[in-house]
């Protein structure tokens, strides 16, 4: 970027001259660079991208407390939000899905490990129970709960609107009963929630889909 003085023999410049050069103006200097011309903002893979923004946007909205918790562990510290680890971990693997199946919903702390197995069935009324083991808890932690989550699958792009269902167990054995609401096919994932000095973490998530008539 060139500072300008009597920019075109003129006090003030500004636009294209031939496609070639771009004058403006950037905090009262003048300036002149190459003209650049942006790619396809409306390309296949900038929309898809776009739209995973949307809808990972979306869900964060309607995202209760505890489904945010592991992001928010994650964002301890960090220069970045509890929202943004939440879109940052989610963009890249859900482009050009057409499902939730790569949807990250929790992710690991500290020395959190996952659950040894989880288990997910149609309980009726539209409620998935959610069943989880224990692993071996790590030395010096201990597991406080269990935690897990449900949404309604979809394709992420264009725009999926999908609210986050949250439950959590103290007592072996752990089952955690999800309230879905609404038939379909649902994206499940279990994660424990530990403590070690005094400092709450999270494991990564068991995945799982669950049918609910």
């Amino acid at each position: 970027m060139a500072r300008l003085t009597g920019a075109l023999f003129s006090l003030r410049a500004s636009g294209t001259i031939a496609d070639t050069l771009t004058f403006a103006t950037w905090k009262g200097i003048q300036y002149v660079r190459t003209r650049v011309i942006p790619a396809n903002p409306q390309s296949a893979g900038q929309q898809d991208v776009r739209g995973i923004f949307s809808t990972l946007n979306e869900m964060w909205k309607r995202m209760p407390t505890g489904a945010r918790r592991p992001f928010d562990y994650a964002a301890r510290g960090q220069a970045f939000t509890d929202r943004n680890k939440h879109i940052g971990e989610n963009v890249g693997v859900l482009q050009g899905e057409a499902d939730l199946d790569n949807l990250v919903m929790s992710v690991a702390t500290g020395g959190a490990v996952p659950p040894a197995t989880i288990a997910s069935a149609d309980a009726g009324g539209q409620t998935i129970d959610v069943t989880l083991t224990a692993p071996t808890i790590p030395s010096g932690y201990t597991l406080e709960w269990m935690e897990a989550a449900a949404v309604l699958d979809g394709d992420p792009s264009p725009v999926l609107v999908r609210t986050t269902v949250f439950g959590q167990d103290d007592v072996a054995p752990y089952v955690i009963n999800l309230d879905v609401g609404v038939a379909g096919t649902y994206q499940v994932a279990g994660w424990c929630h530990m403590a070690v000095s005094g400092t709450y973490h999270t494991s990564e998530a068991l995945r799982e889909t669950c049918v609910v008539a």
